[in-house]
């Protein structure tokens, strides 16, 4: 802002204002529309995810993430056993974008969604329970509400190791994977992440594994679009995918600003 202005002759905050009437928007807003835009261009036009990056000037994003992510799944033996044995803590707690229901075992985070018109926490409830019909659930409110407000902390800076521990088909456990390693600020559309996983032709399959992930957020398929550049749908409401795209271009924006 303070070069745009020094160029113009003007002050910052003469050419805020200036620009808001004009536009409706900030400048800052307006930049962010067009880095979007750019980006759905790039991708769609078959360019890579490091290549999108860079153009952007994104090659900074992974500082946001002070976050190790470990991924494991569960055992045959463990999906077999229906939960026998096992303890899950279930709970609800706020976010930034909405009430969130959370599902831990003893390795990790077993389920993670966004509640919806379609999933109420009873429902989600219901189904975790029917997924493991032998374990012990314990609810607790306070557990979820301090991994809700470290996943969705205001700078992105979540600290301390993460663990999630997936239920899937092994397929459905590769796209899965590929998704947590698409960095905060990078999209991708399902063709690429076929070709990520080696089946360049299973963008429809990848569709359908991406639908069914049980972990939203921290496995990011939100920032999968359609090839042609658009958002495409979201199992937890298209607003909140959008919400949810805004809220990483603000810390990026805040990241760039900083550095």
């Amino acid at each position: 802002m303070a070069i745009l202005a020094k160029h113009l002759n003007t002050s910052p905050y003469h050419l805020q204002r200036t620009f808001t009437e004009w536009a409706g928007i900030s400048p800052k807003q307006f930049f962010h529309c067009l880095q979007k835009d750019h980006a759905r261009k790039l991708i769609s036009s078959g360019k890579s995810m490091l290549h999108t990056s860079l153009a952007l000037g994104l090659s900074s994003s992974s500082k946001l993430h002070h976050l190790m992510l470990k991924f494991e799944a569960l055992t045959p033996g463990e999906i077999k056993n229906e939960g026998l044995n096992q303890v899950f803590t279930i709970g609800h707690a706020p976010s930034p974008f909405g009430q969130v229901f959370v599902c831990l075992t003893a390795k990790g985070i077993n389920s993670l969604e966004f509640e919806t018109a379609e999933l109420t926490y009873h429902q989600w409830k219901g189904e975790i329970r029917g997924l493991y019909p032998k374990a012990t659930f314990v609810e607790s409110s306070s557990k979820t509400e301090a991994l809700v407000e470290q996943l969705f902390h205001p700078t992105g800076h979540q600290t301390g190791d993460l663990y999630l521990h997936l239920r899937g088909t092994p397929f459905q456990l590769l796209v899965w994977q590929a998704l947590i390693h698409l960095p905060i600020g990078q999209l991708a559309s399902y063709q690429q992440i076929a070709a990520s996983i080696g089946k360049p032709s299973a963008s429809r399959a990848v569709g359908s594994a991406i639908a069914k992930n049980p972990v939203a957020f921290l496995i990011p398929c939100h920032r999968v679009i359609q090839a042609t550049g658009e958002l495409g749908q979201y199992r937890w409401q298209n607003e909140r995918k959008k919400a949810l795209h805004l809220w990483e271009q603000g810390l990026i924006s805040t990241t760039i600003n900083a550095a």
